[in-house]
């Protein structure tokens, strides 16, 4: 008989910033944790967040096995359907839950939890996301508003309780909050571990891999000491913890990408999709290791491949085109279409009226054929070179069978849009409202870097883009080309 998982719920505010100590003891002479990091708003303007824990004198700051103790308390909320902020049961229920044993230090061991769970108070400066309003707010709050332990020894049958704080609960009936494999995180044996997979499992919830800066990673959003201040020693830190979540089948692999004494670290999630897996030309197969080695050639492909795709993403093309225009260059030509993508952004920026009307269009079409954009700085071309939007014009005679095929293609394209068009908005009617808002939040926030490049109706029209191409992924609708396949398929 197969024993169903544990699974709980996490809180979104709660997973991007730590709660807690990485130990499992707190030093009584801290009583303060300070994290930040910096987003763009929806005005397109940076935006620093500040997360600000502070610990009752008498207990001190939370644990790493605190927030073991939230989440047990979280799922004990779960299973009453989140019904109430006042939240009866008893030691032995939440104790089978975090796996603990019944035993009198762990009697004490969660009640000192409790304690520092009900004192502490944070403040996050523009860095609450309330999910009614849609917008990063400034709010002080706690996590539990109180307790009462009963152990029944008396022989009373009164359960124990625990009540969640208004701002807290608010934010779980908001819908802020994502499924949690309770099972999967008990198992991890790192706190380091278990704060980097309920970190990633938020972020993974809509891309599959997830590339910052590595000190933002380690300082801010895992909490490991600020002390560690070389990438080296930082590794020591993180390296255990990636190597665990491969392991376990959560992580596929990990890349630090380094700049000097800065570095990015790129990590992607083990879902079986084909980005992660695929072979490509010039790099090795991804293996479950961290720090894969490559040929040094093929080690800087993949950096310039990664960085297109994530370029082109930003700027509002589907993930699958994205793969698609920048997979089979070789690095002399993608290195040109970084070019493009930085010549683009000032196009943009300029309000230039070659890409005001279609900016992800005119992107498009310069990636499909960069040797036929005209960068500034190119040799001039002979006659016809330019066109209105950048491009060359056309080798292929306005006669003969390849205008005829062109035009074939043409109406072939102008009929797959038409039909896609359509599918993916019957798909915004049937898709439930919160999912659809989700998405879109989503989307804003993948592309909140190219926000102030572009006027407020052109954004608008760059993020209804990208979660169309989201829906249409979300729901397998076919790209062209297999549109094409399926057409033939028909007419046989």
């Amino acid at each position: 008989m197969t024993v169903p998982r544990l699974i709980s719920r996490d809180e979104m505010n709660l997973a991007e910033f730590p709660l807690a100590v990485l130990s499992t003891r707190s030093d009584p002479n801290i009583k303060t944790l300070e994290f930040q990091d910096t987003i763009r708003g929806k005005n397109g303007e940076l935006t620093t967040r500040k997360w600000i824990i502070t610990g009752a004198d008498k207990f001190g700051l939370p644990t790493a096995s605190d927030e073991e103790v939230l989440l047990g308390l979280l799922k004990l909320s779960v299973d009453e359907e989140l019904a109430s902020r006042k939240v009866f049961f008893t030691r032995y229920e939440l104790m089978k839950i975090l796996r603990w044993p019944t035993e009198g230090r762990n009697y004490t061991r969660l009640q000192k939890a409790l304690d520092r769970l009900s004192g502490v108070r944070i403040k996050a400066s523009n860095a609450f996301y309330d999910n009614e309003t849609k917008t990063h707010s400034t709010k002080n709050f706690g996590i539990l508003d109180g307790y009462e332990l009963n152990n029944g020894r008396d022989g009373s049958t009164k359960k124990s309780y625990f009540t969640w704080s208004e701002v807290l609960f608010k934010s779980y009936q908001a819908g802020f909050i994502k499924k949690l494999d309770l099972d999967f995180y008990l198992d991890l044996k790192s706190s380091v571990s278990k704060r980097l997979y309920r970190y990633l499992d938020k972020h993974f919830w809509y891309k599959s891999r997830v590339q910052l800066d590595l000190f933002i990673l380690a300082h801010e959003k895992l909490g490991i000491s600020r002390n560690y201040r070389y990438i080296s020693s930082i590794r020591q830190q993180l390296d255990p913890a990636i190597e665990e979540l491969i392991g376990k089948g959560f992580l596929s692999a990990c890349d630090y990408l380094q700049k000097g004494k800065k570095a990015d670290i790129v990590l992607y999630a083990a879902s079986g999709k084909a980005r992660i897996t695929k072979n490509r030309e010039g790099a090795t197969d991804r293996q479950s290791v961290v720090g894969i080695q490559v040929r040094e050639d093929g080690k800087e492909k993949l950096t310039l491949l990664e960085n297109v795709e994530r370029m082109l993403v930003e700027r509002g093309l589907g993930e699958k085109q994205s793969m698609r225009l920048a997979e089979a260059q070789s690095v002399e030509m993608l290195q040109r279409m970084q070019k493009i993508i930085e010549y683009f952004d000032t196009l943009c920026a300029s309000g230039s009226n070659q890409v005001i009307k279609n900016p992800v269009g005119f992107l498009y079409r310069a990636m499909e054929n960069p040797m036929s954009f005209h960068l500034p700085g190119d040799r001039p071309r002979t006659k016809g070179v330019q066109e209105t939007l950048g491009f060359a014009s056309s080798s292929v005679s306005s006669k003969g069978q390849g205008s005829i095929d062109a035009k074939k293609s043409e109406n072939d394209e102008s009929a797959f849009l038409i039909e896609r068009k359509r599918r993916i908005e019957n798909l915004r009617g049937e898709v439930s409202p919160s999912v659809l808002s989700r998405i879109e939040n989503e989307v804003e926030e993948a592309l909140s870097n190219i926000r102030s490049l572009i006027s407020p109706d052109r954004f608008r029209e760059v993020v209804d883009h990208g979660v169309d191409e989201k829906l249409a992924k979300l729901f397998a609708i076919p790209d062209f080309d297999e549109w094409r396949r399926l057409k033939k398929h028909e007419k046989v």
